[in-house]
């Protein structure tokens, strides 16, 4: 029988909540109501409590009790805490017991039971992969809408475990950093009240909060993602697996965490280092109000790929390790692919612009709004499944039905929507700053025109993977994309463009043409634009000239191409619906002076500066990524 005692030695204020050591446990907490604090021990599996001791009175720093307690195991039992008899919530517990299965959580006035982490886990020869912004392409998705659909294929559908089934499929698309939204313990069963959070949501009546934004457990791994435990160790094991596995792959895990506007600096501080230093995460997406210098200014997260909506103009020097992340390329870019007057800056602007001292993320579909796939093939939103009348989700969704609004079978614009997405992938992979993919947007995944998909916990919400095999023309052109931009560094320049000869090569690094070459021509009514990536500026080894051209017009254009003293290949031409828009092997063009480009589409020439063939050069490339991925 296990003979626990309240230690005298082992005893200290900070950090908050629950540490685990050689068997010894660690707790504090704070609350500002006085009297007599108490913690309670379960043994787990059992609903009467095991013991319970009082917090000393001297154990006390202003606000905050403190208690250690060693001779048992910690990982047999549960914790919970009270003040004069009331329940208090620790809001920086490691572990939140009660909650392994999804939709169920604590009666209401019922003391909410925590666990502590388990101890020894082996992280081996474990190691970051270490991934400069301008190499990284992030893969954003839901825990368990990423599996939970039926045709996923994977034993352990919804979870953790789920998704470290699918790291073949990861690598092979060629991403490089999965975006986990919201992997922490929030609570899907909230009261009828105000879904908060960086979305406009609604209302959440009783609803079920599938995405998580609100009050949660910032600390804690979601315990509902997890496996039973007798199977698979506590939740904080599978995920520990998870990420070790990520990077034993070659692959960055990175977390977002939406934080409450009352959380405070100290409670945000301590967790996010929390999650790097437990959990070996390689990035962390902070949403909700912060302190962005204190955070900028943390040196145990530099270094650490932290991703936010703003800095208040914080920019550290050295190694960039912030980046923005806001829909702006979302809205110039689809107003663009869709045809509106006056979007050819922006378009320059995108393509060239980096981040600066910041990364740049950029992304033509998120959790919120449209799809890709829907994004060219509705109008308005169908939100009707939400039950709110059509008051939720935002009206401005910057898309294009191509002539039909939803499903259709009229060849002619199923084949005009997959070339608008072949533009899609093409802009989101020229552009400079850090592509973000959300999960299904690579094969056409679709939510009927849900742009809102809050409380949608079925196959509106979820990855049809059945869609990755109807759609496989599309998944092959995405992943080709972000191939072709790995293999091509002026595509993800460290220090961005600057449209300067600054090397005295002839020519800038990257220049802006229009059906003329060296000639743009920024009319609002213009929808047709031609730039030129120079290989001579290329990073570590010279690369070859990339030239693009790009007609978002309804009718053909003509566009002279410029003359760089080698031969142009046609690498990408979204219009070329019988090659699937890409040619692994680029064709040398039969005529090197002009090129016709038909309406809505995109061509992409490189120019050959190496007599190497193109399928060896792209295996030395892979070479490399791979290499530097361990």
């Amino acid at each position: 029988m296990d003979k626990i005692q309240v230690e005298t030695s082992w005893v200290r204020p900070l950090p908050l909540g629950a540490q685990t050591e050689n068997g010894r446990v660690h707790v504090a907490f704070t609350s500002e109501t006085e009297g007599t604090a108490r913690i309670h021990l379960y043994k787990k599996g059992r609903e009467k409590e095991t013991k319970s001791f009082v917090f000393p009175e001297e154990n006390r720093m202003g606000d905050v009790r403190y208690i250690a307690l060693s001779g048992f195991r910690p990982e047999e039992y549960e914790y919970s805490l009270s003040v004069d008899g009331k329940p208090v919530k620790d809001m920086c517990a490691r572990l939140v017991a009660g909650r392994s299965r999804w939709g169920t959580q604590a009666e209401a006035g019922e003391p909410v039971r925590y666990g502590f982490l388990t101890e020894g886990f082996d992280w081996g020869q474990d190691k970051r992969p270490g991934y400069p912004f301008e190499d990284t392409v992030l893969y954003r998705l839901h825990v368990r809408g990423f599996t939970k659909h039926p045709s996923s294929g994977v034993r352990h559908k919804g979870t953790f475990e789920g998704i470290l089934e699918k790291i073949p499929y990861l690598k092979g698309l060629g991403v490089t950093t999965v975006e986990l939204q919201l992997p922490d313990e929030f609570t899907e069963l909230p009261a009828a009240q105000s879904c908060p959070g960086p979305f406009d949501s609604g209302r959440a009546e009783g609803k079920l909060n599938y995405w998580g934004y609100g009050p949660a457990y910032c600390f804690a791994p979601k315990a509902a993602y997890g496996l039973p435990e007798n199977t698979a160790g506590g939740v904080d094991v599978q995920f520990k697996r998870l990420v070790k596995a990520f990077h034993e792959n070659g692959l960055e895990v990175s977390v977002e965490l939406y934080f409450e506007p009352d959380a405070g600096t100290p409670y945000l501080l301590e967790c996010l280092r929390h999650w790097v230093q437990e959990y070996h995460v390689d990035g962390i997406h902070i949403g909700g109000r912060f302190d962005a210098r204190a955070v900028s200014e943390d040196p145990s997260l530099r270094g650490v790929k932290l991703f936010a909506g703003g800095w208040d103009g914080v920019c550290p020097a050295g190694k960039r390790y912030l980046a923005d992340y806001r829909d702006d390329f979302l809205k110039d870019m689809r107003k663009l692919i869709k045809g509106d007057e006056d979007q050819l800056r922006p378009l320059i602007y995108h393509m060239k612009e980096n981040g600066g001292g910041r990364g740049k993320v950029n992304f033509l579909a998120n959790t919120d709004g449209f799809t890709m796939m829907d994004m060219v093939s509705y109008d308005r939103k169908h939100n009707e499944a939400n039950g709110e009348n059509g008051k939720d989700g935002t009206d401005y969704n910057y898309s294009w039905n191509c002539g039909v609004e939803g499903p259709t079978k009229k060849r002619r614009i199923l084949e005009l929507r997959k070339r608008q997405l072949r533009n899609g992938w093409v802009l989101l992979m020229l552009a400079q700053g850090i592509p973000l993919i959300l999960a299904g947007d690579e094969w056409g995944n679709s939510q009927d025109g849900n742009n809102n998909a809050y409380c949608q916990d079925n196959a509106v919400g979820w990855v049809n993977w059945k869609k990755g095999r109807l759609n496989e023309d599309i998944y092959l052109f995405s992943r080709f994309m972000i191939q072709f931009r790995r293999r091509h560094p002026m595509l993800h320049k460290t220090g961005g463009l600057r449209s300067m000869d600054y090397l005295g090569a002839g020519c800038p690094d990257f220049s802006v043409h229009g059906e003329a070459p060296w000639y743009p021509r920024y009319e609002n009514y213009r929808r047709q634009l031609g730039f030129l990536y120079s290989g001579k500026y290329a990073e570590g080894s010279e690369d070859e000239d990339i030239y693009v051209i790009l007609n978002m017009h309804w009718e053909s254009h003509v566009f002279s191409l410029p003359h760089t003293g080698v031969l142009w290949h046609l690498a990408v031409h979204t219009a070329k619906e019988e090659m699937n828009g890409f040619f692994p092997e680029p064709p040398v063009l039969e005529e090197q002076d002009s090129f016709k480009l038909e309406p809505r589409s995109i061509a992409v020439f490189v120019s050959k500066r190496s007599s190497r063939p193109e399928a060896e050069e792209s295996e030395r490339q892979d070479k490399n990524w791979e290499k530097a991925g361990k």
